[in-house]
C-alpha cells in the first residue's frame, strides 16, 4: 500500500525557478500533443524532447522526462482539449530526489544543479518508513511543500470477519447497520451559507470579488474534507472487519430538477469511500463494494421487494409491515449483500476433497466452515 508525507521545505529561488521551467517544459508537449492529437509517451519524447532541451537548457534532463510523462497524463484525461498548465508544480522520480526522513533533509534535482532542503520531523513518519518512489513538490503563495510516496508492505486481510453495512446519502452522510447514524445537518448549515456568500459576490462580479470567490470555495472545500475525515476515522475504529458499501455511479439528470441536481453536485460520496478504504486498510480491514439496485426497497427481515415500502425517510413493508428508518434499512441490506461479496475474496482457498491431502490420510467430515451469513 502507498501513503503520502508532506513537509514544508524552505521558500528558495532555486526551486520557484525549477517549476516555473518545469511548467514551460510541460506546456510545450502539452501544444505538441493537443495539436497531433497523441498522448503516446515516445512519440511525444522523440517530437519534443530537442526542442525542449534547446528551449530550456538549463532544466535538467531527467525533468524533461517526467514534464513528458505528465503531459501525457493530462493529455489523457482531457481527451486532447488545450490546456495550460497553470499550478506550479514539479514531478519527481527517484532518479532525480532522495529523501531522508531521519536526517530530516531531501535532495532534489534543480536547474542550479542538485540541492539538499532541510524540513521539520514530523511524529506520523516513524510510521510510515518504507521505499519513497516519487514526490511531487507543489508552490502555492508564499509556500512550498513536497508530497512525497511511500511504499509500504500490504497488510493481510482477514479471512473471517464481522461485517458492517453502510449506506450513504445526503441528509445522513452514512448510517451504519449497528444504528449508528452520521447526519449532515452542520455540513449543510455550513454549505449553504458559503453558497449564500458566493452567490452575492457573483452578483457583484469585480476582480476582488472574485478573489473572495476562491478564498470561499477553498474554505468550503477543506470544511467537507475534514468532515469525511472524520465520519471515516469513526467508521473504521468500530470494532468490525469489513465495511460494505454501495458502488455508487450519480449523474445528475434533468428530471431531477435544479435544486436537486445541486445538491448532487455537492455530495462527497466517493471522498468518504477512499478515506474509509485507505483508513481500513491500514488496520489490516476490508470494504467491499456491492451492487446498490433495490437495496432501499428491499425489507431487510423479510426480504420482499416493493417500491412502495420506501416513503421519504420512512420504510414500511408491504408484506410483513416492518417499520424502521429507511436508511437504516438499507444499510442493513448492504450487509447482507456484503456478507456475501466478502465470501467471494476466499473462494480460491485450497479445498481438503480427498484423504490423499490429509497429513492423516484421513477426511474430518465432522469439520464445518463458519457461516459468514448469520454473523458467527
Amino acid at each position: 500500500m502507498f501513503r503520502t508525507v508532506k513537509v514544508k521545505l524552505p521558500f528558495e529561488q532555486s526551486l520557484l525557478q525549477t517549476a516555473v521551467a518545469f511548467n514551460k517544459a510541460c506546456q510545450m508537449v502539452l501544444d505538441y500533443g493537443s495539436e497531433h492529437k497523441t498522448y503516446n509517451k515516445d512519440k511525444l519524447n522523440k517530437a519534443t524532447y530537442r526542442l525542449v532541451r534547446e528551449a530550456i537548457p538549463n532544466l535538467p534532463s531527467a525533468l524533461v522526462q517526467t514534464a513528458r510523462d505528465e503531459a501525457s497524463e493530462m493529455l489523457l484525461r482531457t481527451d486532447f482539449a488545450k490546456v495550460v498548465k497553470k499550478r506550479l508544480s514539479v514531478r519527481y522520480d527517484n532518479r532525480c530526489f532522495k529523501f531522508f526522513a531521519d536526517s530530516n533533509y531531501v535532495s532534489l534535482t534543480t536547474v542550479m544543479g542538485r540541492l539538499t532542503f532541510p524540513f521539520k520531523h514530523y511524529d506520523y513518519m516513524d510510521t510510515w518508513k518504507g521505499e519513497y518512489t516519487n514526490a511531487q513538490l507543489v508552490i502555492r503563495r508564499n509556500k512550498i511543500l513536497l508530497n512525497v510516496q511511500v511504499k509500504l508492505p500490504d497488510v493481510a486481510i482477514k479471512a473471517v470477519g464481522k461485517v458492517l453495512g453502510i449506506d450513504r446519502g445526503i441528509l445522513n452522510i452514512a448510517t451504519c447497520s449497528d444504528n449508528t447514524f452520521f447526519n449532515s445537518k452542520c455540513l449543510r448549515a455550513v454549505k449553504g451559507r458559503y453558497q449564500f456568500l458566493k452567490r452575492r459576490l457573483q452578483h457583484v462580479g469585480t476582480r476582488s470579488a472574485h478573489r473572495k470567490l476562491q478564498e470561499l470555495s477553498g474554505r468550503e472545500r477543506r470544511f467537507v474534507l475534514n468532515t469525511n475525515h472524520c465520519i471515516s476515522k469513526a467508521i473504521v475504529n468500530k470494532p468490525f472487519d469489513v465495511f460494505a458499501l454501495e458502488k455508487l455511479g450519480i449523474s445528475k439528470k434533468k428530471k431531477n430538477g435544479k435544486r436537486f441536481n445541486r445538491k448532487l453536485g455537492g455530495w462527497s460520496f466517493a471522498e468518504l469511500q477512499l478515506f474509509i478504504q485507505y483508513k481500513a486498510e491500514a488496520k489490516s480491514k476490508c470494504v467491499v463494494l456491492v451492487n446498490p439496485k433495490y437495496t432501499s426497497q428491499r425489507c431487510s427481515k423479510c426480504g420482499f421487494v416493493d417500491k412502495r415500502n420506501r416513503c421519504g425517510l420512512g420504510f414500511r413493508c408491504g408484506n410483513c409491515g416492518f417499520c424502521l428508518n429507511a436508511d437504516l434499512n438499507a444499510s442493513r441490506n448492504i450487509e447482507v449483500l456484503g456478507k456475501s461479496e466478502y465470501l467471494r475474496l476466499f473462494v480460491n482457498e485450497p479445498n481438503v476433497a480427498s484423504g490423499e491431502a490429509s497429513p492423516t490420510g484421513v477426511v474430518d467430515d465432522s469439520y464445518k466452515p463458519p457461516n459468514l451469513l448469520s454473523g458467527t
